[in-house]
């Protein structure tokens, strides 16, 4: 996400602002905090910045839960992170995004409910960022198809798909003025989790192979 992005209409019911904060300190930057109940995040990771640091220093390529020091995100590593968040978390095994060039793990703090809690991802120094929470496959499609039926107002290209047989929601950023800068992302449920796979770097294609790859 970046300064400009718009905040989707039919999105917005699904957030809650992790730090209202960064809100007044970024105008209209997007904020996918900790999610509540079973609604998914936005189509764009936390405090995403479009690889550039914004006016307060935040990286959202290398700290897609928070800016670093705010206590928001604690590093950790994926099997502490799937401690804490009380999932099994599933990482990809794809040229892209793999072990191999995973560069640091995330998960919320100890002061949000485990249940509630978000994971993050961060491959290849930013080029590939995952994030995953709790969601029901229902609460997930619906937002899909929300999402899809509205995609004029969000200002990007999306579109239903699949993920090894499951719905995804794949959205491909417009290179109008306004949208340019925002991520390929491709969003998916899997056994009681939303994983959203995002890049500046990748298209959808490359995304939707690293999401296939998850295990």
């Amino acid at each position: 996400m970046i300064g400009i992005r718009r905040l989707p209409r039919r999105a917005r019911g699904f957030l809650v602002v992790a730090a209202a904060w960064a809100i007044t300190a970024v105008v209209g930057l997007v904020i996918a905090g900790t999610v509540t109940g079973p609604g998914p995040a936005s189509a764009g990771p936390a405090g995403h910045t479009g690889g550039v640091r914004n006016p307060i220093g935040w990286n959202g390529n290398l700290y897609p839960l928070g800016p670093p020091g705010s206590g928001m995100a604690e590093k950790t590593t994926v099997a502490g992170a799937g401690a804490k968040a009380g999932y099994s978390v599933p990482v990809p095994s794809d040229p892209a995004a793999s072990r191999a060039n995973l560069t640091q793990a995330w998960v919320n703090g100890n002061t949000i409910p485990s249940e509630e809690r978000q994971v993050a991802l961060v491959f290849d120094n930013g080029k590939v960022q995952i994030l995953m929470h709790r969601s029901t496959y229902q609460s997930a499609l619906r937002y899909f198809r929300a999402f899809v039926a509205e995609k004029d107002l969000n200002r990007v290209t999306a579109a239903l798909g699949q993920v090894n047989g499951r719905p995804a929601l794949v959205i491909t950023p417009d290179t109008d003025a306004l949208t340019h800068s925002n991520p390929a992302t491709v969003n998916f449920w899997r056994n009681g989790i939303l994983i959203s796979i995002y890049s500046h770097t990748y298209g959808t294609d490359t995304l939707l192979a690293i999401a296939s790859s998850m295990r």
